[in-house]
C-alpha cells in the first residue's frame, strides 16, 4: 500500500473514484497547521468522524482539501442551512422518463458510503438537530440504512470519511452549536485564527516577491482592526459583523503584486481601500486613516484619478482592464457625470476587477446607485444580466428549472436556466440585487461561486452532474443596501467574506450636486438652487421639521434630485423658473401629507428658485448647454424670508419685570385683528419684541410658561378651556385627558402597532402529499427527471417572541425650567402612548422623573412611578398620570448624574436596554448662549456619561425640550420637540423607539 506523510503523520493513499473531482490545495504548512493537521490525522485514521470549530475564513475545508489533494482522495461538499432535508443527503426514488416505473437516486452522503469518498457536512450546525439525527447511524457506526428506499443498508467503503464543520455561534447571528448528543461521536477540532508570526510566514511563502516591511506592516494592520471591531471601538453601530482575516490580507498582497509590488504609494491606497473604505462611520474612517498613516509613515497622498480608453482598454491610473467593446465603454464615460467621490468609487471597483474578485456594493437608501448602476457594471463592455432576489424567491427561479416545450405537451419538457445559470454560460457581468434576501439553499450554491472553484452545481433534473465554471472575464457584483435594523436580514459574516465591499458615496455636499447638474444643464443660478433646495428638503425631513405627524420621516434621494433634473430637460419651454417649480413639486412637495408643511415647502421652494430669470429659448440652451442666466439679484426679486434662519434665543426672565409680581391666576385673552403677520394676531399671538421667526418659542425662567403661535385645532380647544397659568400642576383628571384625546391617542397607538408588528418568515418546502401542487415540481416529476415531492407546503409563520428581553425606560426631567403647557400635556399622551403600545407587546417598561424637589443645591431626587417588574394596569396608568401632572416646582438637575448608576432601572432578564430620557439637557443652570451650554461642565460630563453607558450596551433616545439643539450633539439618537412639532411627540417618540428596537434587538434563542 502507498503512503504519505502529512505534518509528520504517515496516511495511507488509497484508490480514488474518477468520477468525482480531487480538489487542490495550495495550504502552507506552519507549526499550528502542522498540530491542527496531526489533531484531525489520528481521528481520521482511527475512523473517528471530525468536527472542524472555527471562524470564517480560517481555512477548515482547506485542511480537508490539502489533506486529500496529497492523499488522491474525493471529496464532496454539502452545504447545510435551515432547509436541509433528510432526502437532500440520503436520495430518493424518480420516475422513468416512459412513466412506468422508478429508480433510486442517490443523495451525495451515500455516494461517498457507497464510494468511499470524505464527505464534508459544511456549516452542519445550520441544520436542524432532528434532521441530523436520521443519519447518526454514519457518524456512528458507519451505516446508514435506506429507508427512503430499499430499506437496504449501505456500509462505509474503506476510505469513507465524515467531516463537519461548523462556525462559532458568538458572531454569527441565526447560529447555535450542535447539542452533545450529537458532538459526543466526533473529534472536535477547533481551529485557531493563525498567529502573526504564521500568517507572515504564509504571506512570504505565497508571495515571495513581495518586502518583508510591508508584510509586517499590513499584518499589524490587519489584526488591530479586527481586535477593534471585537471591542467595539469601530464598526459598531452598522449593523454589519466586519472580519478581516488571512483572505483579506491576500486580497492586499495580489493586489500589490498586480499594481506595484515596491511602491509605498500603492501598499498605503491598497491598504485604505481594504481596511478603512468598507466602514461606514466618519469617525470609524478616521480611526481607521490614522492606523494605517502611522504603519506608513505620515499622511498618505490623493493621486488625481486619471483614465482614458485605448486600444481596447481601459487605462485607469495604474489599472489596466479590457473591454471588449470599446465605443460602448467611451460613451459610458461621456454619459454620466463623475464628480471625485464617483471617481474615487470607479477606482475602487475597477481595482476588484482586475484583481478578479467578487464585488459587494453597498448603498445607504436614499443613495440607491441605480442612476449611475451601467457606469461600473458594463464599462466593461460585456453584457450584463441581473439576478433580483426577494424573500420567499425559489431557487428553481435564480437556477433553472424543466418547462414545458413549444408543443405544450406534459410529456415533453426541456430544462430551461435561470438567469444566474444564463449568465454563468455566456460568460456575462452578474449582477445579484438583493442579496440579502436570498434563501438559504441559494446561498448554498453560491457559497460555491463566489469561493475559489468559482462554479456552481446544477440540480438533478438539469442532466448535468459536472458544475458549471465562470469565464474569465465574468465578474459578480452583489448589491445591499445598509442594514436598518437586526431584525432586517443580511448576508452572513462568512459569505460576506468571500466579497470585497465597496460603498457607494453619499452625494450630499453642495459643490458635488452642482456639478453633477452642471453636467446635464447651464453652469449658474439653476443647479445651484436645485442643490441647495435639495439638501434644504432633506435636513427639513431628517430632523422631522417636515412629518413630525408621520410614523417614517420622509426621505429625499438623490433619484429625487436627478428625476427633478430629468423633468427640466425634458419639458424644455420658455419659462424654465415655472418647469423647475412645477418639477420640484412632482418629486418633493406633492409627497407631504400636512397641507400646512406643504405649503411651508412650496414657499421654500419658489424662493429658492426666485433668483432663476431665462433671457433665451429653453430647449435649445439646454441641449447646447449654452443657456444664460441674470446674475442672482434681490432687486426684483418677490420679499422672502426663511423662518429657520431668523429663529433667536429668547429672552424671558431677563427684561425687568413690569407687574406686581403677583401670580396670575386667568390668562389674558389676545385677540389683535389679522395683519399679514407684520405684529402679533389672533388668540395664539406671540409675545416681545421683533419676534418674526420666533416660532412662538417661550422658555419658562423664574416661573410661568410660554405658549407657541402654532398649535393643533384640538390643543387650541383645550386651551381655550383650561387657560390657566397653575402652580406647576396640570389640574386635569385622567377621565377628562382621554374624553378631550382619546380618539386621537388610538389613532397613534395604532399606527404604532404596526412597527411591533411580529416578524413574517417564509418557509419554502416541498413534500411527497399535500392538496397544493407545484407546477414546476408536478413538470419534472411527470418528465422522470425530477423527485416526487411536487406538493408546495411553504409555511408563513409569525415571530411573535421577537421582542423577548427588550425593555425600555423612560427618565422625565420634572423640574420647574421646562415646565410649559404645551409640552407637559405631549409628554403626558407620548407616555400614555408608549407605555400602552409597549405593554401590549410584553416589553417591560419603567418610569422615573429626577429634579431636587426641595431646591437645597446639593440633591439629585429620583421618583419611581413604574418599575420594570410591574404591570401597566389601569390602577398603574392613573398612578403615573397622576404623579405627572403635579409638583413641577423642583429645580433641575445636572442630567448626568442620574445616569450614574443605569442598572437599576432594568430587570436582571433584560437585553437590549433602551433608555429615553426627556429633558432640556442645559444642565443645573443654563446659560445665555448655546455655545456656553455645549462647552459646559455639565454637557461633556453627560457625554462621557451616555458613552459609558453606551459601552455597557445601553441605547439612548435623547428627546430634547424647546429650541436649544443640545440632544443631537450629545446623543447618537436624538429628538428635538419645539413649538412647531410639540403635537406630534407621541408619534415622534413611538416611532423612534420602535426603530431602536428594530436597530438594536435581536432574538436570542
Amino acid at each position: 500500500m502507498e503512503f504519505v506523510t502529512i505534518a509528520d503523520v504517515k496516511v495511507p493513499v488509497l484508490p480514488h473514484s474518477s468520477k468525482f473531482p480531487v480538489f487542490p490545495s495550495s495550504l502552507v504548512e506552519t507549526d499550528s497547521v502542522k498540530q491542527t493537521l496531526q489533531k484531525i490525522l489520528y481521528p481520521m485514521l482511527e475512523g473517528i468522524p471530525v468536527l472542524l470549530v472555527g471562524d470564517a475564513g480560517v481555512g477548515k475545508n482547506a485542511l480537508i482539501y490539502y489533506i486529500n489533494s496529497l492523499r488522491k482522495q474525493s471529496t464532496l461538499r454539502f452545504s447545510f442551512n435551515e432547509d436541509t432535508l433528510p432526502e437532500d443527503l440520503i436520495g430518493s426514488y424518480r420516475i422513468l422518463l416512459d412513466g412506468k416505473g422508478f429508480t433510486w437516486s442517490n443523495g451525495p452522503l451515500t455516494n461517498a458510503l457507497s464510494e468511499g469518498l470524505s464527505f464534508v457536512a459544511d456549516e452542519m450546525n445550520l441544520c436542524a438537530p432532528n434532521i441530523i439525527k436520521r443519519f447518526s447511524s454514519v457518524y456512528e457506526s458507519n451505516y446508514l440504512d435506506l429507508l427512503e428506499g430499499s430499506g437496504e443498508r449501505v456500509n462505509g467503503k474503506t476510505g469513507f470519511w465524515f467531516i463537519g464543520t461548523q462556525n462559532p455561534s458568538e458572531g454569527f447571528e441565526g447560529r447555535k452549536p450542535l447539542p452533545f448528543d450529537i458532538t459526543k461521536h466526533f473529534a472536535v477540532v477547533y481551529v485557531d485564527p493563525y498567529s502573526p508570526d504564521e500568517m507572515f510566514f504564509i504571506l512570504k511563502k505565497l508571495y515571495p516577491m513581495l518586502g518583508e516591511d510591508v508584510l509586517k506592516q499590513i499584518i499589524r494592520i490587519s489584526l488591530e482592526s479586527e481586535a477593534r471591531i471585537k471591542a467595539g471601538e469601530i464598526g459598531k453601530g452598522d449593523l454589519e459583523k466586519y472580519h478581516f482575516n488571512l483572505r483579506t490580507l491576500q486580497k492586499y498582497c495580489n493586489r500589490l503584486v498586480l499594481f506595484g509590488a515596491k511602491d509605498k504609494a500603492v501598499a498605503a491606497r491598497e491598504a485604505l481601500y481594504l481596511f478603512e473604505e468598507p466602514f461606514r462611520k466618519k469617525e470609524d474612517k478616521a480611526k481607521q486613516r490614522e492606523l494605517i498613516e502611522s504603519e506608513f509613515g505620515g499622511g498618505i497622498k490623493v493621486v488625481p484619478t486619471k483614465g482614458y480608453v485605448q486600444g481596447s482598454t481601459i487605462f485607469w491610473n495604474d489599472k489596466e482592464i479590457k473591454t471588449w467593446e470599446e465605443k460602448k465603454t467611451i460613451s459610458l464615460l461621456s454619459a454620466y457625470p463623475t464628480p471625485e467621490p464617483v471617481l474615487h468609487f470607479l477606482d475602487q471597483v475597477f481595482t476588484a476587477i482586475q484583481a478578479k474578485e467578487n464585488i459587494l456594493i453597498e448603498y445607504r437608501e436614499d443613495q440607491d446607485p441605480q442612476e449611475f448602476l451601467p457606469l461600473f457594471t458594463e464599462l466593461t463592455g460585456i453584457e450584463l444580466e441581473s439576478v433580483m432576489l426577494s424573500k420567499g424567491m425559489h431557487t428553481s427561479d435564480v437556477v433553472g428549472a424543466l418547462k414545458p416545450t413549444e408543443e405544450g405537451n406534459i410529456e415533453s419538457v426541456t430544462w430551461v436556466d435561470g438567469p444566474l445559470t444564463r449568465s454563468i454560460r455566456k460568460g456575462h457581468i452578474i449582477l445579484i440585487s438583493g442579496l440579502e434576501s436570498a434563501g438559504a439553499e441559494l446561498v448554498e450554491k453560491m457559497n460555491m461561486l463566489t469561493d475559489d472553484a468559482r462554479s456552481l452545481t446544477l440540480p438533478p433534473e438539469s442532466g448535468e452532474y459536472l458544475p458549471i465554471q465562470l469565464t474569465e472575464k465574468s465578474i459578480v457584483f452583489g448589491m445591499k443596501s445598509f442594514r436598518a435594523s437586526k431584525s432586517v436580514t443580511t448576508i452572513s459574516r462568512a459569505f460576506r467574506n468571500r466579497f470585497t465591499p465597496i460603498l457607494f458615496p453619499e452625494l450630499e455636499d453642495t459643490k458635488v450636486l452642482e456639478e453633477i447638474l452642471e453636467f446635464y444643464l447651464p453652469e449658474g443660478v439653476l443647479p445651484r438652487s436645485l442643490a441647495r433646495f435639495h439638501l434644504k428638503a432633506k435636513e427639513l425631513a431628517e430632523k422631522r421639521t417636515i412629518g413630525s405627524a408621520n410614523l417614517m420621516p420622509y426621505r429625499f434621494g438623490i433619484s429625487n434630485l436627478l428625476k427633478w433634473k430629468n423633468h427640466i430637460y425634458r419639458y424644455n419651454q420658455t419659462d424654465v423658473k415655472d418647469i423647475a417649480i412645477r418639477g420640484g413639486k412632482i418629486y418633493y412637495t406633492n409627497q407631504i401629507a400636512d397641507p400646512k408643511e406643504r405649503k411651508e415647502l412650496e414657499r421654500l421652494l419658489e424662493g429658492y428658485l426666485s433668483g432663476v430669470e431665462v433671457v433665451s429659448t429653453l430647449f435649445e440652451e439646454i441641449e447646447e448647454k449654452k443657456k444664460t442666466f441674470t446674475v442672482e439679484s434681490g432687486l426684483n426679486r418677490k420679499n422672502w424670508w426663511d423662518p429657520e434662519l431668523h429663529k433667536r434665543d429668547p429672552l424671558t426672565g431677563v427684561a425687568k419685570k413690569l407687574n406686581s409680581g403677583v401670580e396670575t391666576k386667568r390668562g389674558i385673552e389676545i385677540n389683535t385683528p389679522e395683519t399679514g403677520g407684520a405684529t402679533k394676531e389672533g388668540p395664539d399671538a406671540w409675545y416681545g419684541q421683533d419676534t418674526q421667526g420666533n416660532q412662538g418659542q417661550g422658555e419658562p425662567q423664574g416661573g410661568g410658561g410660554g405658549w407657541g403661535y402654532r398649535t393643533e385645532e384640538l390643543y387650541k380647544q383645550f386651551l381655550k378651556k383650561r387657560r390657566l397659568l397653575w402652580d406647576y400642576s396640570i389640574m386635569v383628571g385622567l377621565e377628562e385627558f382621554k374624553s378631550v384625546f382619546g380618539k386621537e391617542l388610538e389613532e397613534v397607538e395604532l399606527n404604532l402597532e404596526q412597527l411591533f408588528d411580529p416578524e413574517i418568515d417564509i418557509h419554502r418546502m416541498y413534500k411527497n402529499e399535500g392538496s397544493r401542487v407545484d407546477a414546476r415540481k408536478y413538470i419534472s416529476y411527470k418528465s422522470g427527471r425530477g423527485d416526487t415531492k411536487i406538493f408546495d407546503k411553504t409555511t408563513i409563520e409569525k415571530n411573535d417572541e421577537k421582542l423577548k428581553g427588550v425593555e425600555v425606560t423612560f427618565l422625565v426631567s420634572k423640574c420647574r425650567r421646562i415646565f410649559n403647557f404645551e409640552y407637559s400635556i405631549a409628554m403626558l399622551s407620548a407616555l400614555l402612548v408608549s407605555l400602552h403600545i409597549l405593554n401590549e407587546h410584553d416589553i417591560k417598561t419603567s418610569v422615573h422623573t429626577f429634579c431636587d424637589i426641595k431646591n437645597s443645591k446639593d440633591t439629585v431626587d429620583i421618583f419611581n412611578l413604574k418599575s420594570a417588574e410591574e404591570d401597566y394596569t389601569a390602577e398603574k396608568e392613573e398612578e403615573v398620570f397622576s404623579a405627572l401632572c403635579k409638583n413641577w416646582h423642583g429645580d433641575s438637575i445636572p442630567e448626568y448624574q442620574v445616569l450614574s448608576n443605569s442598572e437599576r432601572f432594568f430587570s436582571p432578564d433584560a437585553q437590549t436596554k433602551i433608555i429615553v430620557i426627556l429633558s432640556d439637557f442645559r444642565g443645573q443652570r443654563a446659560k445665555t448662549y448655546i455655545e456656553d451650554e455645549l462647552s459646559s461642565f455639565d454637557t461633556r460630563k453627560l457625554k462621557e456619561a451616555v458613552l459609558k453607558n453606551q459601552d455597557k450596551n445601553y441605547v439612548f433616545l435623547g428627546v430634547g425640550l424647546g429650541s436649544r439643539y443640545i440632544a443631537e450633539h450629545v446623543f447618537q439618537d436624538s429628538l428635538q420637540i419645539t413649538a412647531d412639532n410639540f403635537y406630534s411627540m407621541p408619534n415622534l417618540i413611538g416611532a423612534e423607539i420602535a426603530r431602536l428596537v428594530q436597530i438594536h434587538h435581536s432574538l436570542r434563542q
